[in-house]
């Protein structure tokens, strides 16, 4: 697996249940697009205010739709059996990957993050994607990455969703320089390019939501090592990225982008998350605009 994978948003109606004819919509539009890889129950996925049986549903019906690209789904929790159980599930109904960030209320040293991912790690089989979030409250070592990488053949790789090129250039020097075949992927559209250029394997991103075009065509040209194209698409994935910067939640961002766009996905989240109003609306539609990513 490489090239851009997308971390699914999670479609709701006004009423907060989910929005299954908008997913399949939405998916249908990403494989036709031509992502490598379509990511359900993630961050941007809203998953943390998603139950089991729902992040179950989820990950079953998305695996009725996603039939052209790799098939991944999240498993966090912060109760390590929740995420066995979770994660064999996934493995049960045919996933290619699961992705596992660390678990996200209290703060646990390496030691005991080493001991929650292998217990996952030796009770299941299917490849794992480690998730390092620090936002989680529990960012995870070089040290950590790499001892989890040597010892168990099927954690396979790792999202990166720090914004420090250092650490993304020590994972892959040090981690896959080791371990050629460990897949390390950025989760922030703005280090698209500079992960691949220092040998890393692409993107997890929640702007492909809305902008799969950039991100495609970024990684098409440096496929084709046609790095002045690829200079100017990761020049607009550096802006386009600011659109987090301008809504109270990146939830609320995506979903706003997605709606300006034109997708059918309603701008709703869950509680405790809102929406932004009008002020915010107004911003991210200039930075489309900007980007003639909107008429």
């Amino acid at each position: 697996m490489r090239g851009v994978v997308v971390p699914l948003v999670t479609p709701f109606n006004e009423d907060y249940s989910i929005d299954l004819p908008a997913l399949e919509e939405h998916i249908s539009y990403l494989q036709k697009a031509g992502v490598h890889g379509i990511f359900i129950n993630a961050t941007t996925g809203e998953f943390t205010s998603l139950n089991n049986e729902e992040k179950k549903l989820l990950a079953e019906k998305g695996r009725e739709l996603v039939t052209s690209t790799f098939y991944l789904v999240g498993t966090a929790s912060t109760n390590t059996f929740e995420v066995i159980e979770l994660t064999k599930h996934a493995q049960d109904i045919g996933a290619d990957y699961v992705v596992i960030a660390p678990p996200y209320y209290c703060p646990l040293n390496d030691e005991a993050l080493f001991k929650h991912y292998s217990m996952v790690a030796e009770k299941t089989e299917i490849p794992i994607i480690l998730y390092n979030i620090p936002r989680c409250a529990n960012p995870m070592s070089i040290s950590l990455i790499k001892q989890l990488a040597l010892e168990y053949s099927n954690i396979a790789g790792i999202k990166e969703t720090i914004d420090s090129i250092n650490h993304v250039r020590d994972v892959i020097f040090d981690v896959k320089g080791e371990r050629k075949d460990f897949k390390v992927f950025t989760g922030l559209d703005q280090h698209l390019l500079n992960t691949l250029l220092l040998g890393g394997d692409g993107g997890i991103t929640a702007c492909a939501n809305f902008a799969p075009e950039l991100h495609l065509g970024l990684y098409k040209s440096f496929e084709e090592k046609n790095f002045e194209v690829a200079m100017k698409y990761a020049q607009k994935l550096a802006k386009v990225s600011k659109v987090y910067d301008l809504a109270s939640s990146f939830g609320s961002a995506i979903k706003i982008a997605m709606n300006i766009r034109g997708f059918s996905i309603k701008p709703v989240l869950r509680p405790p998350y809102i929406m932004d109003g009008e002020e915010a609306r107004e911003k991210i539609k200039a930075l489309l605009t900007s980007l003639q990513l909107v008429p």
